[in-house]
């Protein structure tokens, strides 16, 4: 065969290969991701949500709680509808307006009195939308003294008070989690941990971790009690960053910035893979879609590519998976 006939087919052959080449070589897909705390927006919709979870690879969100407003339309109308839309990828939750309008009506006294009826219509309104699943309860405010924009909110209630031992049976009953928002005052601390320990068959996953806790504060409790779950939302840059100007405990991860990489606080990074099983992410509120992205990229690479794979699995949803008995999904090989 001429030299010149062989390069040809030299050539040819080497041109038919290189997509698979380029194929192979093309990075993993990312992880999928269960946002296990999210609040939507007023000015979100359905599909903006549908669309940046589709961008993101977030395969479930579980509403924390939609934010309603009379003129747009009421929390369980507007999670019903991106439920509508998403079908199994988003859990709608209840109990945020419920509980927030009892408080509004008669104070704190809504968690620690004997029992009256605005407690008891909240609990029986709640008691009833969690026995039509899927349901999930959204996040309660047990301590928020300096962590809410809401003046209503920044008080401490008894978290192991008659309201929450309520909640907590439903919760029980259902098998969901019960979310906390909890600053680390050492009466919160000891109370949560009786409500763990006088609810064995219970789970309360911890929202941002406790808030303002250390990797030691946590770490003490989770040794403690196998039934306390953590999720890292409004733990990270960009949204916790202003209240680290103040508090730099509250600033637990980042993602890449101008004049720095991405990263995780080793002590917390060293809790989460010695605890893989109890960790989750959340979006959280954010007020726009620029911030959404960033938060999930602060996650993507300030947390999960900071993990061991195996960790990081785990973290990004499969623990979300087991806790809130989401579908199972298969992950793509050797992604962050």
């Amino acid at each position: 065969m001429p030299r010149a006939h062989r390069a040809l087919l030299a050539l040819a052959a080497a041109l038919a290969f290189a997509p698979v080449c380029a194929q192979e070589a093309r990075p993993a897909p990312p992880l999928p991701i269960a946002d296990v705390h999210f609040h939507l927006m007023l000015f979100m919709t359905p599909a903006d949500l549908k669309e940046h979870m589709d961008r993101h690879n977030i395969r479930w969100t579980l509403s924390a709680g939609a934010v309603g407003n009379p003129g747009v339309a009421s929390p369980a109308t507007r999670d019903a509808a991106v439920r509508q839309l998403l079908g199994e990828r988003f859990i709608p939750a209840t109990g945020a307006s419920e509980t927030y309008l009892a408080e509004r009506r008669i104070g704190p006294r809504f968690y620690s009195d004997e029992p009256g009826p605005e407690r008891e219509e909240a609990l029986g309104r709640i008691d009833t939308q969690m026995a039509a699943p899927p349901r999930m309860l959204a996040e309660t405010f047990p301590n928020a003294e300096t962590s809410s924009a809401d003046p209503l909110r920044r008080r401490r209630v008894a978290t192991d008070g008659p309201f929450f031992r309520r909640l907590m049976a439903i919760a029980v009953r259902e098998k969901r989690p019960v979310p906390m928002h909890m600053q680390w005052h050492p009466d919160s601390v000891a109370q949560l941990s009786q409500l763990l320990q006088d609810h064995p068959g219970g789970q309360v996953l911890l929202s941002h971790c406790g808030k303002d806790t250390t990797a030691a504060d946590i770490r003490t409790m989770l040794d403690k009690h196998p039934n306390l779950f953590c999720d890292l939302s409004f733990r990270g840059a960009p949204l916790a960053l202003q209240e680290s100007q103040k508090d730099p405990n509250r600033l637990v991860f980042w993602g890449p910035g101008l004049l720095q990489a991405a990263g995780i606080r080793p002590e917390w990074r060293q809790l989460i893979e010695d605890h893989s099983d109890r960790f989750m992410v959340g979006i959280d509120d954010v007020h726009s879609w620029g911030v959404y992205d960033d938060t999930v990229a602060a996650i993507r690479e300030g947390v999960l590519a900071k993990l061991t794979p195996a960790t990081a699995e785990k973290v990004a949803w499969r623990n979300a998976e087991r806790l809130f008995r989401l579908p199972p999904v298969e992950a793509p090989a050797a992604a962050n």
